[in-house]
Parts: structure tokens; sequence; C-alpha cells
């Protein structure tokens, strides 16, 4: 691979990289929808656990985009081309499962299984 190829292709990792983390933390729906937002089962049982997880995802998107992109120019510059591309991949796909869990985590301590916030103080520290 040439120098020119792998560099469009980390850029390209790179952009889808800070897309999903721009649009997870600026670009929160207000109401659950069939197209954008944090979606999963236990995130849609109510409006408060819906505006929560997509906050505090959100949240942690922005600081995943950061912390894949930082892998991703130590592997630019550390390792071959092919090795580098695979690392920049799985630290993206690495940190979008983090996400996906430690949201879900902090879902299941702050909310019952009803969607009902189990105390005020929890919902409103979000991050």
């Amino acid at each position: 691979m040439q120098n020119s190829e792998l560099i469009m292709v980390h850029i390209i990792i790179a952009a889808s990289s800070i897309l999903i983390g721009v649009l997870g933390k600026f670009l929160r729906p207000k109401e659950p929808n069939a197209l954008m937002g944090y979606r999963t089962i236990r995130s849609m049982k109510s409006q408060a656990t819906w505006k929560f997880a997509n906050e505090y995802a959100g949240n942690l998107m922005a600081w995943s985009t950061v912390f894949a992109i930082t892998v991703q120019i130590f592997a630019y510059f550390v390792l071959e081309p092919t090795p580098s591309i695979f690392v920049a991949v799985g630290a993206s796909t690495l940190s979008l499962f983090a996400v996906i869990g430690v949201t879900e985590h902090q879902l299941k301590q702050r909310f019952d299984k009803d969607g009902n916030p189990k105390s005020r103080s929890q919902i409103e520290d979000r991050f």
C-alpha cells in the first residue's frame, strides 16, 4: 500500500469517528425516533431514560473519538501500514462498544425496569 493510500484510509477512519462523536454530542433528539439517537430497549423505556442515555452516550462518544484518533495516530507512525489500519479500525470499534456497555450499565444503575429514576440525584449527575 502506498503512503498516499494509507493516509487516505486513515483520514476516512478518523473522519467517520469524528462524525459519530459530533453527532452524538451535539445532535441529540428530544423524542425517541426511528432514525437517530441512542436507541436500545432500556433507553426507550421512558422519556427520562431516553434523555439520560442520549446525553450520557453523546458525551462518551466525544471522549471515545479522542481515544480512537489518538490510537490511530500512534498506529500510523509506529506500525506497518496494514496493521496500523487494523489497529485504527479496532480502536474505533472498541470505543463504540465501550460506549454502549457503559451507557447500558449506567441506565441499569440509575433507572428501574420500568424506566423510572431510582433517585433524582443520580439522574442529574450525568458525566
